[in-house]
């Protein structure tokens, strides 16, 4: 999962399953069917495409919420759902929620959102810092992109014929989209089928020791999944641990290791993903183009 993480294998060709099995050491049959297995187990739904925020003339943040409890969180999951900006949905154990927004210069999510929670205002939580994009998107890159929002693993030959051009053509939009970090790909997971507890450890580093110290955290977490940054001095962790004394463990050894300002373990109990304001953007986009060309066919030259 670390290695396939953001990459859909079936038309990303920089991780083919063959890359994947050489980096880890085996056979690319080995790799064919533990992913199989991960689909078969319903652990692993697929992929989602989700565009950079700045194309969307927005920025990439994450915001915690608190609650009193479990059925105020619940509730809240459903209000927030349908909300504008909001990308996903994380639960975490402790009756709290971390969401990933895509907000305005206005902060419109993030005010819209306020008062949900026990506080009138969001706190604003480490969250992956996404590399900023100044790549032109064509009217075939956001239909390309509108087809893969849900399922980024579906077949080139489907979206070619949707979108009537060679499924060559869509795999090398595609491939320069990811090149200039113009769409970002997540993993689809159900964490009720996870073997084990799935943790995020996120980190703080002194100045100019957070390279150091990400190797270093890596290389004692086994079941890792991701790492990431989140700021010029902050990493988060994505792990799984067989239960809650071996996540405990590993914070402590953390927060134990010079060079370490602070460190913070959430569990997280379930990951709900938004799709339906994302969509009605990507659609705008993409009826923007056709307007801009109707307006054009229709113009009439007058003497």
């Amino acid at each position: 999962m670390r290695e396939l993480w953001g990459s859909p294998i079936q038309w990303n060709t920089k991780k083919s399953y063959l890359e994947v099995a050489r980096k880890l050491g085996v056979d690319e049959e080995t790799v064919r069917n533990r992913i199989k297995r991960l689909k078969e187990s319903g652990f692993l739904l697929g992929w989602r495409l989700v565009p950079n925020p700045t194309l969307l003339g927005r920025v990439s943040t994450s915001l915690l919420l608190k609650f009193n409890d479990s059925a105020s969180k619940e509730s809240a999951i459903s209000r927030l759902t349908g909300m504008d900006g909001v990308v996903n949905i994380a639960s975490i154990y402790d009756k709290s929620l971390t969401l990933t927004v895509f907000d305005d210069e206005k902060r419109t999510a993030s005010k819209q959102i306020a008062g949900i929670g026990i506080s009138e205002d969001p706190l604003t939580t480490p969250s992956l810092r996404l590399v900023p994009s100044t790549f032109r998107m064509t009217q075939l890159d956001w239909e390309i992109a509108r087809l893969l929002l849900k399922e980024a693993d579906k077949k080139l030959t489907d979206v070619a014929m949707q979108v009537k051009v060679s499924a060559r053509t869509v795999k090398r939009r595609l491939n320069l989209m990811m090149d200039e970090s113009a769409v970002f790909i997540m993993p689809i997971v159900d964490l009720r089928k996870a073997e084990g507890v799935s943790y995020q450890l996120l980190v703080r580093s002194e100045e100019g020791k957070k390279s150091e110290l990400e190797s270093l955290v890596a290389s004692r977490i086994d079941n890792l999944v991701f790492t990431a940054s989140d700021s010029r001095n902050g990493s988060i962790f994505g792990f799984t641990g067989t239960n809650m004394t071996e996540g405990n463990e590993i914070l402590d050894w953390v927060k134990q290791q010079k060079g370490i300002r602070t460190a913070r373990l959430n569990i997280i109990e379930k990951v709900v993903h938004v799709y339906a304001w994302l969509e009605r953007e990507v659609e705008r986009r993409v009826s923007g183009y056709k307007t801009q060309v109707n307006l054009k066919d229709s113009v009439i030259e007058t003497p």
